[in-house]
């Protein structure tokens, strides 16, 4: 996996595919890993330009042919709600000396 700009010197990656585009669901933009920077960037604003979208949430993934794959969902206002619930409940639960920034906490090893 190279994920330098010299990987695809022409930039011609292939655009994020939506994946089951259903109102009821999240929508989900899925690409191959050839570029990182690159492809979370088109990810994120094709998400964003997706009806409804106030986020995007993005991962990597290994899909079952073993090859990673960036997969990004289009957050609508009532599941970014969900993911606020989530959060401040998490917040209230948490440890005070562990540090977190929204998603990230750095854990201490076990002793």
């Amino acid at each position: 996996m190279s994920n330098t700009p010299d990987s695809d010197p022409d930039n011609k990656l292939p655009a994020p595919t939506v994946k089951n585009f259903n109102p009821q669901q999240v929508a989900r933009f899925v690409s191959k890993i050839k570029n990182l920077e690159l492809q979370i960037g088109e990810h994120v604003l094709a998400a964003l330009q997706h009806p409804d979208t106030v986020a995007v949430l993005t991962t990597v993934v290994v899909g079952p042919s073993g090859d990673q794959h960036i997969v990004s969902a289009a957050i609508n206002p009532q599941r970014m709600s969900e993911v606020n619930e989530i959060l401040e409940e998490a917040q209230q639960e948490r440890v005070d000396d562990e540090v977190c920034f929204g998603f990230h906490c750095l854990l201490k090893p076990k002793l």
